[in-house]
């Protein structure tokens, strides 16, 4: 396996990702990506894109609604399959288990509740070939790999 991670990941928020690519031995190289942040240049039709938590995918939703649909639209050309990997594995301390628990999500900041949130990336589910996944942050290297080795 040789990952690609896109070179917008700056280096500074993925220093314990590439330490666990370091630690099991996975080579990697860094380039300017045309869909997600990470893949496997093995299988190059299995991506991910990491967001930091809720809040980033909910802007992603709302906010920056526009990029990320046009990014959506590039990887239905491709044929691939993004999994987005979510670093936030509790809400209220409770376990998310799967996208429904967004709907409990209440941001600290602004008007969009989890509801409309949920709503936005259960119609992107289901029209792109997509899958969330939730991680804790340290776990998100052995994240990265294991969904690219399942892929």
């Amino acid at each position: 396996m040789q990952i690609q991670i896109d070179t917008r990941e700056k280096a500074r928020a993925i220093r314990k990702i590439v330490d666990e690519f370091d630690r099991q031995g996975v080579r990697y190289i860094s380039s300017k990506m045309y869909v997600g942040d990470y893949c496997d240049l093995e299988r190059p039709l299995v991506i991910i894109d990491r967001k930091q938590n809720i809040a980033e995918i909910a802007q992603n939703a709302t906010g920056g609604h526009d990029r990320f649909k046009r990014e959506l639209m590039r990887l239905d050309e491709m044929g691939a399959k993004m999994y987005i990997l979510i670093e936030q594995d509790r809400i209220d301390g409770k376990p998310i288990e799967s996208i429904e628990d967004i709907m409990f999500w209440e941001p600290k900041y602004g008007q969009v509740m989890g509801m409309r949130i949920y709503r936005i990336l259960d119609a992107w589910q289901h029209k792109h070939n997509i899958e969330y996944v939730f991680c804790n942050k340290r776990n998100t290297g052995k994240e990265i790999i294991r969904l690219l080795e399942e892929g």
